[in-house]
């Protein structure tokens, strides 16, 4: 019976197993190249297998006889209304592609509501003639896929796959028509990119931009999440990334040579023939750009499981010339690893370790940690996620080069620019951030050395609100109560537990202005207002407020922070341990160690300064002649003149050194160069007539000091060591030339002056 059944079956249409897949291939070619839309129809039981377990295999196997006698019915009568059944293929179980050709084409709403009436028809069928007892309805799923007819063979594979998972949803559910539309924006390839600046905080240039992909707009797939999750569950995240890459790599064009596109690379998608084959090089040379003006970003959604091949895949990207950052750090399955394993050029730090650091200590000593990380491996770091000023201060402050977030510019179509008072915000910062840094000579660190940042409210927020900030930060121990920006007061935790902890507390208070309980005479400091100070000060207070933060204020009594008790004493004790380990133990000024650490600042610093490099003349004669403890009281003398010419004549901010023996370093501007430099030369023989006359020293015999000038300007010294070779260039013209004298390199002017009185004139 069967086999007649089967016989007459193929009359009529052509059935295949998995082995004939390549005369349906054939058959699917001819139509295509004639003119006609192939669609490929998907069927198959739902939960055959629980049927399978729960009736037995041989009332499976009856099931599924009956589902195969019914389909070339159903095929016939639904199907060839519109088209031709080319072929009914079964595919494993219970799973059946059923090849349709529509000589006049076809629509996805012609589809779909062939589907449904399949379905309804397969199932009205398949439940008349299935009589077991003690079972509900069977249903079939039912799904489509067309053929785009560019390359069948292909297309083969993908177009099940398509069918299947729409097959999954069912036929008329929303999840349904979401999966066609994103297939069909898939297969035409409908997706836009918008691109997101990553900003240069020391001057608000773009570093590049982060390429971020939409779908159409006015649909579901808009956003990214959206588009990402469909691709998921269809298993298309390659092929989807891969036309992300294309899009994103259109603007190429666009870029200046010092720019960069950031594109993101899913670990399972890493091997992509259009990045690594040859074809994106032609497009950067026609661009005039190269490899490096491209960040292959490797996300964190999933982890990596080989790092041995994801790392030979990587640097086959490097030897191509890419670079390559991590994306979300901190927040991924792996980022630690990843960092390890992969040798990035930018570290991006997921937002969630941004997002409230201006409030969060802890975040703020991980951030820290990232940056000497960082700095150590030749690394950069990317804060991603910043959306409020006080998030990039905090940032810019604890070192970090570049940023991304709403704050700095949200993702737009074109190339675009950071916003015009971010920019601004940031000049600032900048302005404030370089003046903070500036080391005062005598090395008397400022109290914004150990700011830190809390959470603060307006007088008229309730008690409550302030309750609820301490229960939601566990970190926090202090609200600031402003007014005007400036703070009038402030709630320490462990204070306002109290108050509510009374027997009417929370009736008295919860629901009035915080300003009626509030400290309302905290300690405050300035910003320029040095550590030993304000510790002196907290240390002062009554003991119930012995251990009240100090609120920090800049010149117009604005807040800018905090700082605690525990953290002043604790930066006390590291400066006087810094300054015992590291300072010339003869004359107290700073030593090697923090020269060396002041000039690598200096010269990254783009505003013209003069480093003077100090040398006395015959002071080896003078050590020989008459001993190291006349040697040594010259060294101390002449490390007070230098430190008196500072002090007259200089900035706040200017650098004095002690190299070692006898010499020493000075750093000013070149306005107080000259007049420092003068005061010197008129007053030096005065330090030590007194030396003089009680060992009748004549002129001829006395001391002296070269001085040299060298400018720093932007971009001049690449290092220390190039600085030092000028320097000593100049040193060797100053003592060339008789009595003490100061030798510049300025271009201007060179400035040559000679001490003209004899000693003790």
């Amino acid at each position: 019976m069967w086999s007649n059944w089967a016989k007459g079956l193929r009359r009529r249409f052509s059935i295949f197993s998995l082995d004939g897949r390549s005369t349906v291939t054939s058959l699917i070619g001819q139509e295509v190249r004639g003119g006609a839309t192939v669609v490929l129809f998907y069927a198959d039981i739902v939960r055959m297998t629980e049927i399978e377990n729960r009736y037995g295999d041989m009332i499976a196997k009856r099931v599924l006889h009956i589902f195969e006698r019914i389909l070339p019915g159903v095929c016939r009568d639904v199907l060839e209304i519109k088209g031709r059944v080319l072929a009914i293929q079964r595919m494993w179980g219970d799973d059946f592609a059923i090849y349709v050709s529509f000589p006049r084409g076809t629509y996805e709403e012609e589809c779909r509501l062939l589907s449904i009436s399949f379905q309804e028809q397969t199932e009205m069928q398949l439940n008349r003639q299935v009589s077991f007892v003690n079972r509900e309805d069977l249903h079939v799923h039912i799904g489509y896929s067309i053929f785009p007819g560019q390359d069948v063979v292909k297309e083969m594979y993908t177009s099940v796959k398509h069918a299947v998972h729409m097959a999954k949803y069912g036929i008329t559910s929303e999840k349904y028509t979401y999966v066609t539309q994103y297939h069909r924006l898939l297969q035409q390839e409908e997706i836009h990119m918008h691109f997101m600046p990553i900003v240069d905080l020391r001057d608000g240039n773009p570093l590049g931009w982060e390429a971020l992909a939409r779908g159409p707009e006015n649909t579901p797939f808009f956003s990214p999440s959206m588009l990402f999750e469909y691709a998921e569950e269809t298993d298309t995240v390659f092929r989807l990334e891969h036309i992300c890459r294309k899009r994103a790599l259109e603007y190429l064009r666009y870029l200046r040579p010092e720019q960069k596109l950031f594109i993101n690379l899913d670990p399972r998608a890493i091997d992509d023939p259009y990045l690594l084959r040859g074809e994106l090089l032609k497009v950067l040379e026609q661009t005039g750009l190269n490899p490096h003006n491209v960040v292959l970003e490797i996300t964190e959604r999933h982890a990596i499981t080989n790092y041995t091949v994801f790392r030979k895949i990587i640097e086959e990207y490097r030897k191509k010339g890419y670079l390559v950052a991590v994306d979300d750090a901190g927040a991924g399955y792996s980022s630690l690893e990843s960092i390890t394993e992969i040798y990035p050029d930018f570290i991006k730090l997921d937002m969630s370790l941004i997002r409230n650091i201006d409030v969060d200590p802890i975040k703020q000593a991980l951030l820290e940690t990232f940056v000497q990380f960082a700095e150590k491996v030749k690394c950069k770091i990317i804060a991603e996620g910043i959306e409020t000023e006080r998030e990039l201060e905090t940032l810019m402050e604890l070192g970090v080069s570049f940023g991304q977030g709403y704050y700095l510019g949200r993702p737009a179509k074109g190339l675009t620019q950071i916003p015009g008072k971010a920019m601004n915000f940031l000049r600032g910062i900048q302005e404030k951030i370089m003046k903070t840094n500036r080391d005062p000579f005598l090395f008397a660190p400022g109290i914004t050395d150990v700011l830190t940042k809390t959470i603060c409210v307006e007088k008229q927020a309730k008690v409550r609100e302030v309750h609820q900030i301490f229960e939601q930060n566990k970190r926090i121990e202090s609200v600031i109560v402003l007014e005007a920006g400036k703070p009038i007061g402030l709630v320490m935790r462990f204070q306002l537990y109290q108050v509510l902890g009374g027997q009417y507390g929370i009736a008295l208070y919860y629901e009035r202005p915080v300003w009626q309980i509030m400290n309302t005479n905290p300690l405050t400091a300035k910003k320029d207002d040095l550590i030993d100070e304000v510790a002196k000060r907290a240390m002062a207070r009554d003991s119930y407020h012995l251990y009240d933060v100090v609120i920090i204020t800049g010149d117009e009594g604005e807040y800018l922070g905090i700082i605690t008790v525990q953290s002043l004493l604790d930066k006390m004790a590291s400066i006087k341990l810094e300054m015992a380990t590291l300072a010339n133990p003869l004359t107290g000024l700073p030593g090697n160690i923090q020269i060396e650490r002041e000039l690598h600042a200096r010269i990254k610093r783009r505003e013209q300064q003069v480093v003077i490099y100090c040398d006395l003349d015959r002071f080896k004669w003078f050590n020989d002649q008459y001993g190291f403890e006349v040697g040594d009281q010259i060294i101390v003398r002449t490390a007070k003149l230098l430190h008196e010419a500072v002090q007259r004549y200089g900035n706040p901010s200017d650098f004095l050194g002690h190299i070692g023996g006898d010499d020493f370093i000075v750093i000013t501007t070149p306005e107080c160069a000259n007049a420092m430099t003068t005061f010197i030369i008129h007053v030096f023989s005065s330090y030590f007539i007194d030396i003089y006359q009680k060992r009748n020293i004549s002129d001829g015999a006395a001391l002296s000091m070269s001085m040299a000038g060298v400018m720093l300007v932007n971009g001049r010294f690449s290092g220390v060591e190039d600085l030092a070779q000028q320097a000593a260039c100049l040193k060797g013209v100053a003592k060339n030339m008789p009595g003490t004298v100061f030798v510049s390199d300025r271009i201007e002017e060179q400035t040559e002056l000679a001490e003209g009185m004899a000693p003790g004139m």
